[in-house]
């Protein structure tokens, strides 16, 4: 049996009397990676920070290693990131840079708004990545204006912590990026929140980013069974 990194139930966030999203399960394991896919406004980015602490459903409980977010942050060794939304603009890249563990991310002085914005996602990835250990890593977007040696670079970390035991989740709406690195795949639709392992989505070989779009655009489409491709 794998060890649980993070047990989500029927978890529900609401903003005023508008409700984002609600009976969002899952559980996600130790060396496993969860991928959320969903239409813009779905709530996936509201998920992400629930599962960070950073907001409080208004139903369901978050568990990281038996533990609430917010305690679990440091103690779990939780990794969150979101882009500018997680960055101090006014702070200077390289003194932001040195709470990574092990060698400095960077040596420049400018602050971080002063950064083109591929350079500061660059610069916030490489930094929340950077802390040891990492239990459990959130990131909502990460392959945002990342040019094609960095999406690569960030591609092949995440494999490596999840190898190394870090469970993973991510948000994105490239669909490529999350094909294949993701062990289950969660679809935030208006009406409904469903889980598919990779293996219901793709019968015989990795996920691809087709397959994925098709699960999509079929639960989208509110049919009543799935069958995988094959």
């Amino acid at each position: 049996m794998i060890a649980l990194a993070l047990a989500v139930r029927d978890l529900a966030v609401q903003y005023g009397r508008r409700r984002v999203f609600h009976h969002v399960s899952f559980d996600l394991g130790v060396g496993q990676s969860l991928g959320v896919v969903g239409p813009n406004g779905s709530g996936k980015t509201t998920l992400l920070r629930a599962l960070a602490g950073c907001l409080q459903p208004c139903a369901g409980d978050i568990r990281i290693n038996g533990l609430p977010p917010r305690d679990a942050y440091l103690r779990a060794g939780v990794a969150y990131y979101a882009g500018d939304a997680t960055l101090p603009g006014s702070v200077r890249a390289a003194q932001w840079g040195s709470l990574a563990n092990g060698d400095a991310v960077t040596s420049d002085k400018r602050p971080i708004r002063a950064l083109s914005r591929g350079t500061r996602q660059l610069l916030g990835l490489r930094t929340a990545l950077g802390r040891q250990p990492l239990g459990l890593i959130i990131l909502d977007e990460p392959w945002e204006a990342l040019d094609p040696d960095a999406a690569l670079w960030l591609s092949t970390i995440l494999e490596t912590k999840r190898d190394r035991g870090a469970a993973v989740v991510l948000s994105s709406h490239r669909l490529h990026d999350l094909a294949g690195l993701c062990d289950m795949y969660l679809f935030l639709l208006p009406r409904q929140a469903t889980v598919l392992q990779a293996h219901e989505i793709a019968q015989g070989g990795p996920v691809t980013a087709e397959a994925l779009a098709s699960a999509f655009d079929r639960l989208r489409g509110g049919a009543s069974s799935f069958r995988a491709v094959s």
